[in-house]
Parts: C-alpha cells; sequence; structure tokens
C-alpha cells in the first residue's frame, strides 16, 4: 500500500466540525486507493454512521479531557502500514495536490508540503462546498483572506503534509505531552528541519481551510497554552543527543489507544 491519510477529529454541539469533517472525506474520496483513518477522540463515540468514503475506518479513542490532536495522529499512524502517511486536519480541502505529494515522497523527498498558503473561505463558499456544489471554487472572490495576510505564518508541518512512514517513526512522532491548542505542529516541524529531511513545498497552489466559529481554547485555557509555549521553547534548547534519545523514547509509546482511559477499580 502506497498512502495512508490520517485525521483526528472531535465533534461539538453546533455540527459545525462534523459538516467540514465530511466535506474533507468526501473530498478524499476522489483517491479511494489510499485509506483513510479517522481518529475521534471523546468521551463517547459520534461517528457511528457510515461515511462517503470507500475506504475510510474509524478509530474511537477515549479522551474525555483536553483534545490531543498529537497524540490522536499518533494512534491513526500505529494503524497503518503504507510508505506514505498523510496527515491533514478535518477542515482542510487540497484541490489536486494530493497525489502530486504522494508520488515525490516515494521516489525521491522524505517530506512534502502541498501548499505555502491557506485561503481561509467564507461561510457562504464552505457552505456550497458541504453541499457538494463542484463551482463553489470558482465562485471564490480573489481577494479572499490568507493567512499571510493576517500575518500569520503557519509551521510547516501545520495543516497538512506528506511523510515517509519509516521517516516518520524515526523522529518519534508527534509530541503527545502537547495537549489542546498550540505546539505540536511548530514541534514537529523542528524535529523535521534537524534531522535534515529532504523537503519539498509546492508554492502553486493554496490550501482550502472550511470556515467555522475560532477555537477559544488558547483563550480559555491559559495555563495549558502556557504550558505548551514553555515545552516548545525546551525542544529549541535540545542538543542533539538529547534530541535523540527524546525520539527514541518518543517511539517507543507512541500512539498508545489506552492511554487516557480510566483504570477500572477491582
Amino acid at each position: 500500500m502506497s498512502a495512508n491519510i490520517i485525521l483526528t477529529y472531535r465533534g461539538e454541539p453546533s455540527g459545525i466540525r462534523h459538516a467540514n469533517l465530511l466535506a474533507v472525506v468526501t473530498f478524499l474520496a476522489e483517491t479511494p486507493e489510499w485509506p483513510v483513518v479517522i481518529v475521534e477522540q471523546d468521551g463517547l463515540p459520534s461517528l457511528t454512521t457510515p461515511l462517503p468514503h470507500p475506504n475510510c475506518s474509524v478509530i474511537f479513542a477515549y479522551n474525555a479531557g483536553a483534545f490531543n490532536k498529537a497524540w490522536g495522529l499518533n494512534v491513526g499512524a500505529r494503524h497503518c502500514n503504507g510508505t506514505v502517511i498523510v496527515f491533514t486536519d478535518a477542515d482542510l480541502l487540497i484541490p489536486g495536490m494530493l497525489p502530486r505529494s504522494v508520488e515525490h515522497c516515494l521516489r525521491n523527498t522524505q517530506m512534502v508540503k502541498p501548499y505555502r498558503q491557506v485561503l481561509d473561505l467564507s461561510p457562504e463558499t464552505t457552505a456550497l462546498l458541504r453541499a457538494g456544489d463542484s463551482t463553489a471554487l470558482q465562485q471564490m472572490p480573489a481577494t479572499a483572506s490568507t493567512r499571510q495576510m493576517q500575518g500569520e505564518s503557519a509551521p510547516l508541518c501545520g495543516g497538512a503534509f506528506a511523510i515517509r512512514r519509516d521517516a516518520f517513526l524515526k523522529l518519534g512522532g508527534w509530541d503527545e505531552r502537547f495537549v489542546g491548542w498550540g505546539g505540536e505542529d511548530d514541534a514537529f516541524s523542528y524535529k523535521v528541519q534537524r534531522a535534515r529531511l529532504s523537503t519539498l513545498e509546492f508554492d502553486d497552489a493554496a490550501a482550502l481551510h472550511l470556515h467555522h466559529p475560532r477555537s477559544r481554547d488558547r483563550e480559555t485555557n491559559a495555563a495549558q497554552y502556557a504550558s505548551n509555549l514553555a515545552l516548545l521553547k525546551r525542544y529549541y534548547h535540545y542538543d542533539q543527543s538529547q534530541l535523540e534519545r527524546l525520539q527514541e523514547v518518543q517511539s517507543q509509546v507512541i500512539g498508545r489507544t489506552e492511554k487516557y482511559r480510566p483504570r477500572s477499580v477491582s
């Protein structure tokens, strides 16, 4: 098997994130030969009906506490055996770029970033895409907002990217100590850069970010966010031997599905 696609997800009462997930899975069904693994982390499973993809599986990983993106993606990676892993957010579309990214990873590149810009779609365009209107992108205004216009610079491993599975495992996977909002994308990007992986970044297309209310995790969980920033700061002070030891340890504990499940009391 050449590639697996991994997402991690948690729903919310409004149903907006679920609607975005369905739009993403529908888009990924254009390459049905690549299995999609969705890791749902919550107190109870909600993805109990068939999804619009012929080769899609859902892993329910109990986590009733703060969302842990790094752990969820690691759980998915443990259930995949393709040569290439594609990680993507559950609200991001990358039209036409995934086959090209996987092809480069299979040939001579260890990691591929399929885009450089992220285009934030309006609620109206997002609604059309969710409804299956393939002409919606043609109606999108040329002045639509990008993250760069907002003064944001996404990390290399934020959003979506493809990486060879052997390289991902050698790096120890995602750092599961990052909990809640922020830090895990930057930390994994730093691992990739320190390891000097051969990396290719396409700059002739943009990723399309489906609209949803912005998460307030950073504001409502200030202590948790501060802890993530402190952990990320430690990364920048690791020497080579410390970083290699960290990756060795992380590769041994990556993605345990029982990590958050309460222990039964006998």
